[in-house]
């Protein structure tokens, strides 16, 4: 994913520069992109950031050092999620809450063609959330499809 390579490159920045014989500019530098990582990741809110801003503000360098390699260990650790894969995550998740009261509804419906059109919007809306991981699937593994005629059946045979 884009996103992913992009805080990864941050990330190689941030190793690169917060070293132990770094001078000054190299500590703000590798702080401000280390602040960029964890707003686009965790959100300004996490304590990792006031982490951050504090060891800034002190101008000690081995907080805003210590507070580097916090955030260096959060991505080795896989804390720090991709924002793309977190939205899609959310999404489908929503999605997939929407499909399942309609199946519940649909089970509990006396009319056969309410029960049958719960059921349709139901399997439309499972479909959609599976389309979409498995295009995600096919972006992260760099393969290629036609994303104007990609279907289920199409994306499962690309990964394969």
């Amino acid at each position: 994913m884009a996103d992913q390579a992009i805080i990864q490159a941050r990330i190689e920045r941030v190793r690169k520069l917060a070293h132990e014989n770094a001078e000054a500019q190299e500590f703000y530098e590798a702080a401000s992109i280390a602040q960029s990582v964890i707003y686009d990741t965790l959100g300004r809110g996490h304590p990792s950031m006031r982490a951050l801003d504090e060891a800034v503000k002190s101008g000690d360098w081995t907080k805003i050092l210590g507070a580097c390699k916090a955030v260096l260990a959060l991505y080795d650790e896989g804390a720090l999620p991709s924002p793309t894969l977190r939205i899609a995550h959310e999404i489908e998740g929503g999605i997939l809450d929407i499909a399942q009261a309609q199946t519940q509804a649909a089970e509990v419906a006396g009319d056969p063609s309410a029960k049958q059109l719960g059921l349709a919007i139901a399997a439309f809306l499972a479909g959609a959330a599976l389309e979409d991981a498995l295009r995600r699937l096919c972006d992260e593994g760099g393969l290629a499809y036609d994303p104007q005629r990609s279907t289920i059946a199409k994306l499962q045979a690309v990964l394969y």
